[in-house]
């Protein structure tokens, strides 16, 4: 019994563990995001990916979306905002991220993300 509860104990802690580390990655991304043309994005980049390690929220990759388009990629960008409205429709920021990315480029893309905001959101959907 006491083997297993500590078994238990040592996985819990390993888990917040890696929770840490993926947050303190992320918000050096974001930071890094913020920053804007200064900031090492190819580092930012790097951080983000490692940030979703074991890491079931998808702030890391709508960060990492945002930070390939502000490096000019805009398909890996789209390729990572899409898969995450797929894995969570309701996600507002994730839509909005999507609309953001997709305008200009894939208009397709853009009117399905205006749609969702004004079903998620309708008050404020403009």
């Amino acid at each position: 019994m006491r083997v297993g509860l500590a078994l238990v104990a040592v996985l819990v802690l390993a888990w917040l563990g890696v929770m840490e580390r993926d947050h303190r990655l992320e918000a050096r991304g974001a930071a890094a995001l913020e920053a804007g043309a200064g900031a090492d994005l190819p580092a930012a980049e790097r951080d983000l990916r490692r940030a979703r390690f074991l890491n079931p929220d998808p702030g890391p990759a709508v960060t990492l979306a945002l930070v390939q388009r502000a490096r000019g990629q805009r398909a890996p960008a789209l390729a990572t905002i899409e898969s995450v409205v797929r894995d969570e429709p309701d996600n507002l920021l994730a839509w909005a991220s999507l609309a953001l990315l997709a305008r200009g480029t894939d208009e397709a893309a853009a009117a399905r993300a205006a749609a969702a905001r004004e079903r998620l959101d309708p008050l404020n959907a403009r």
